[in-house]
């Protein structure tokens, strides 16, 4: 298989205002938005690459044409527990780290592993556990 990497991630959140000013007010991703696709209300996609996408759904509005109501009625109204790791530049991690405890979020890191990267920890406001690990060239 030729992978191309992750086209969407998507969770289930409780709140999706709250889940927004998150993921853009807190951390900075901007909200995507594409001339052919309006997500429902309860919904969001977030950008968080250049070809990523973060949607967020709120229980019971995902939903799908394609497949049956145990899948999609799984998959979209289960909030459920999700280790999101989000690559962003090394040098961004301390000021990711400032933006979450200035906003009063509880942070792990950050700290350095194995490779010399610097990863930082922290929890959404649904509990889903996510990981910034630094890159660099």
């Amino acid at each position: 298989m030729n992978g191309r990497g992750f086209a969407e991630v998507a969770i289930v959140v409780s709140d999706i205002e709250r889940s927004t000013r998150f993921y853009v007010d807190v951390l900075g991703y901007e909200v995507f938005s594409a001339d052919n696709f309006v997500p429902p209300r309860g919904a969001r996609l977030i950008k968080v690459g250049a070809d990523s996408i973060l949607g967020l759904w709120e229980p019971g509005v995902w939903f799908s044409d394609y497949l049956g109501e145990s899948f999609a009625g799984y998959f979209g109204s289960q909030i459920g527990q999700a280790h999101l790791v989000m690559g962003i530049d090394q040098a961004d991690v301390a000021t990711t780290a400032e933006r979450l405890t200035a906003a009063g979020y509880e942070i792990a890191g950050p700290m350095p592993h194995g490779d010399g990267s610097l990863h930082l920890y922290v929890t959404d406001p649904d509990g889903h556990a996510i990981e910034f690990w630094g890159k660099s060239d």
